[in-house]
């Protein structure tokens, strides 16, 4: 039986194909990725269209400003680490249970709860204002006190029972919740410990909103979305999972937490990656994913990437975004640094105008004859 083959399967002219890929690009089948250079250059002449992004240099002032709120906190509260502060550092408050003991007289110890007003209710002395005051200082105050009726009184006060001084733990935690600081100074991550540690959707980062007054517990209001909680409020410290723990050759990062002190352990997150590689999409983030890991997951570049002007876009804040350019060239093959991500991070490969055409023609002219009947005998 023979086979009827339409003229334009059976010998397609040059003017026809030419046709039929022009017809294609016009319906989207060639993706193009333009570099950030060209985008610039067409929002230059349509005004109408997105703001621009942020520079680099916007981009590394962001993250310079995160980096530099840590070493700000780290500063400040350096001298919670002392010995002495270790000891005696929680301050008294309403609802914590003290016993106070008064050596060599035991008709005077008790254990008393602070009241609403700060104050013990003590044998001998009365009302007693610890409001405010730490370990310490409660004592030497204590003994003035009993030195009315005592002859050069030692007394110790202890903490039976912590209420007062709270930190809040939210976000992906096992037991997130309210917890008594034990301590000024109680360390990230004892408190995290307490809290059951981070679940399987917890990010590597971890935000700490500090208290606006110490010793005074006032929960901030946040975005219901952790991970926001660090832009939105201008004070959120970020502080790395691995950094608290330690490597081999760096010794653990000790951050000291203070009453009033909201610890925020958001959700992993996704980055995407789009452009120029064989799967774009959406990726979950992992704790050490950056540019080269990022474009591993979506399965490597295509044939037309710019290697040369991978670009990573950022969340900065306030409703702004920033751009930074790699070179992959330079960090797979010579060292280079690359670039570690965030949530909501896009990666974007643009397209090398002369090899994505030059591939693309052909890709095309493929498809087309794929649709051509081979059913026929040469002459």
């Amino acid at each position: 039986m023979a086979h009827c083959i339409h003229p334009l399967h059976a010998h397609p002219r040059p003017i026809t194909l030419c046709l039929m890929i022009v017809s294609l690009l016009v319906q989207g089948c060639i993706k193009y990725t333009p570099s950030r250079e060209e985008l610039e250059r067409e929002r230059s002449d349509k005004p109408n269209l997105s703001a621009p992004l942020g520079s680099e240099e916007e981009f590394n002032a962001y993250e310079r400003t995160l980096t530099n709120r840590l070493h700000k906190l780290l500063s400040e509260r350096s001298y919670l680490l002392s010995v002495s502060q270790a000891g005696s550092g929680y301050v008294l408050g309403s609802g914590d249970i003290v016993e106070v003991d008064v050596y060599g007289f035991g008709e005077l110890r008790s254990e008393v709860e602070v009241s609403p007003q700060g104050t013990l209710s003590l044998p001998l002395i009365g009302e007693a204002d610890v409001k405010g005051k730490d370990i310490l200082t409660a004592k030497r105050y204590l003994a003035g006190r009993y030195a009315h009726y005592v002859k050069n009184p030692r007394v110790d006060v202890a903490v039976k029972n912590y209420h007062s001084n709270r930190i809040s733990v939210i976000g992906e935690v096992q037991r997130p919740g309210m917890y008594p600081l034990r301590r000024n100074g109680q360390l990230l991550t004892e408190l995290l410990s307490e809290a059951g540690g981070k679940n399987q959707l917890a990010s590597n980062r971890i935000i700490l909103l500090p208290a606006a007054n110490l010793g005074t517990y006032s929960p901030p209001q946040i975005s219901p979305d952790p991970t926001l909680a660090a832009q939105e409020t201008g004070i959120g410290v970020e502080i790395e999972m691995e950094a608290l723990l330690g490597k081999l050759d760096q010794r653990p990062l000790l951050v000291p937490l203070v009453a009033g002190d909201t610890v925020v352990v958001p959700e992993a997150g996704n980055f995407e990656v789009d452009g120029e590689v064989q799967k774009p999409g959406s990726f979950k983030l992992a704790s050490s994913t950056s540019v080269i890991s990022a474009i591993a997951a979506a399965g490597g570049l295509s044939y037309s990437a710019d290697v040369k002007k991978v670009e990573v876009i950022r969340d900065i804040g306030g409703g702004r975004k920033a751009l930074a350019t790699l070179d992959l060239e330079e960090v797979g093959l010579r060292g280079g640094k690359d670039i570690r991500l965030r949530a909501g991070d896009l990666v974007r490969v643009p397209s090398e105008p002369g090899r994505f055409f030059g591939r693309q023609v052909v890709e095309t002219l493929n498809t087309l004859f794929n649709g051509v009947s081979v059913n026929q005998r040469p002459n």
